[in-house]
């Protein structure tokens, strides 16, 4: 049974998130050649050890009402709105940062239509969506970095590879499943195929407009993690194709 506003599984939340976090911290360390100071030191660290405020941040809309949840996201746009101010006089081709502004608005807006349609069980297709692409994110992380072989086009972005696009897929599925047997039932285990070609483009076109017009990050609103477009780009595109992906079920 698909959970309601009621009954959030704190207790397992936590601890999926904490197995995943060690998990994360132990496969990241080879990348510096377990020297550990070096590790510590780093902005990689930074992020990582960011995901806990984050995910604190995530535990308290999930136990929010709706009209707080409505309001978090228009101070979420509000403040998106200012990083993209911010930036696009400073920058080169402004056009395309427009169109990755646009299209960030309009696929972080799905939320509230899936909270609008599925409100009786927002707060699992939330658990799932959240953990699904962040989930999806670093295993296209993991997957470039050690099996990245398979450049994409220069196009599109040459230090991306095919294996982290996978990496983006599978990911997506390991976390349907983990979700689907620790946390939750999930509508459908296929859920796992929006979600990820939704994360793998979020993400690619949130870089592809940031080469476009040569900049880094949209801020540093989010240590180790950019700005709130940056950090939350995949979960855009991963939204709106898992809408129209549960529409037709």
């Amino acid at each position: 049974m698909l959970l309601s506003d009621a009954t959030i599984p704190l207790e397992r939340l936590v601890i999926l998130f904490s197995v995943l976090l060690v998990t994360g911290i132990g496969l990241t360390i080879p990348l510096f050649h377990f020297k550990y100071r070096k590790f510590i030191r780093s902005t990689l660290f930074v992020k990582i050890m960011f995901w806990i405020p984050i995910f604190l941040v995530f535990l308290g809309i999930l136990y929010a009402s709706n009209v707080v949840r409505i309001g978090l996201l228009v101070i979420l746009l509000v403040a998106t709105l200012s990083e993209f101010i911010s930036v696009v006089y400073k920058a080169k081709n402004r056009r395309i940062l427009i169109l990755c502004f646009l299209f960030f608005v309009v696929a972080i807006l799905h939320f509230y239509l899936i909270g609008k349609f599925y409100g009786t069980y927002f707060i699992s297709l939330l658990i799932t969506l959240c953990f699904a692409t962040v989930l999806s994110d670093v295993t296209a992380f993991f997957f470039g970095n050690y099996l990245g072989a398979h450049k994409l086009p220069a196009r599109l972005n040459k230090n991306k590879s095919w294996e982290g696009v996978f990496g983006q897929l599978l990911g997506a599925l390991l976390g349907i499943l983990l979700v689907n047997a620790f946390v939750t039932p999930v509508i459908s285990l296929w859920l796992f195929l929006p979600l990820g070609v939704g994360s793998a483009i979020g993400d690619l076109a949130n870089s592809y407009a940031k080469r476009k017009a040569n900049i880094k990050d949209w801020s540093n609103a989010i240590p180790g993690h950019g700005g709130f477009i940056d950090r939350l780009s995949s979960l855009a595109g991963s939204a709106v194709l898992t809408f129209y992906f549960i529409q037709k079920l």
